[in-house]
């Protein structure tokens, strides 16, 4: 069994994906910590599912309660989708258990948040955008990538009309980065279809994706049933 910590700064999106994949039996793992730096949708979920969570200052100095908090409940691996830096002994203390996922094909775009990655490349005229799950190390986007998606970019594509797509790859992507980190043996690259768009994962691992069907993105999508003032609802991390 995995022991997952995730760290949000936002809605949460994969989180939930992570705690339906661990519903549906495609994980064998337990969330045993969801940690904040704000008031948002990520730990309104973690309440209402009964994971433990705390909102705390991720400042230089505050961080000291990040360490506290993750020694003890002892995870095998820390999900660091926030919008905050690491502190070194923090990485230090948690090497080679810290993973990120990131919305570009790195080291392109790295030290950007959110969707400005997807945004620079479309603007640039690259020819693919990409996700890319890869362990923290003591800089910005630095350390080894695990897992890469690259979905072939369309004329017509727009920040807005390709996010979903980019979403569901980054959630393939660390699902298959939390197993290969794991153990689980790995698959040649392989290529499947996301709202009719190819997109090429490498490497990847065999699942049984009949189960991530639209029935379980509908469910990380509806959540939550009423939006908080300031939030924005849907799919960031």
């Amino acid at each position: 069994m995995i022991r997952i910590a995730f760290l949000c700064s936002g809605g949460g999106g994969n989180l939930r994906f992570v705690a339906e994949v661990i519903r549906l039996g495609l994980l064998p793992a337990q969330l045993v910590s969801v940690i904040t730096d704000r008031e948002c949708l990520a730990n309104r979920f973690a309440r209402e599912h009964a994971l433990p969570s705390h909102v705390i200052d991720f400042s230089e100095s505050g961080q000291a309660t990040l360490a506290s908090l993750l020694d003890e409940v002892r995870p095998d691996l820390v999900i660091t989708n926030i919008h905050r830096i690491i502190v070194p002994a923090v990485v230090d203390a948690f090497a080679g258990r810290l993973l990120n996922l990131h919305y570009s094909l790195l080291p392109a775009y790295g030290a950007m948040i959110g969707t400005r990655p997807v945004a620079a490349a479309l603007e640039a005229g690259s020819p693919f955008i990409g996700v890319t799950a890869h362990l923290v190390d003591a800089g910005v986007d630095t350390g080894r990538p695990l897992v890469q998606a690259a979905i072939p970019v369309t004329p017509a594509d727009t920040v807005a009309s390709v996010m979903d797509i980019v979403f569901r790859a980054g959630c393939h992507s660390l699902l298959n980065a939390i197993l290969l980190h794991a153990k689980a043996v790995a698959a040649p690259c392989a290529a499947y279809s996301i709202h009719g768009r190819q997109i090429f994962v490498n490497p990847d691992l065999e699942l049984d994706r009949r189960l991530i069907d639209a029935a379980m993105w509908q469910r990380i999508a509806d959540y939550p049933p009423q939006q908080i003032e300031g939030v924005a609802p849907g799919k960031s991390s």
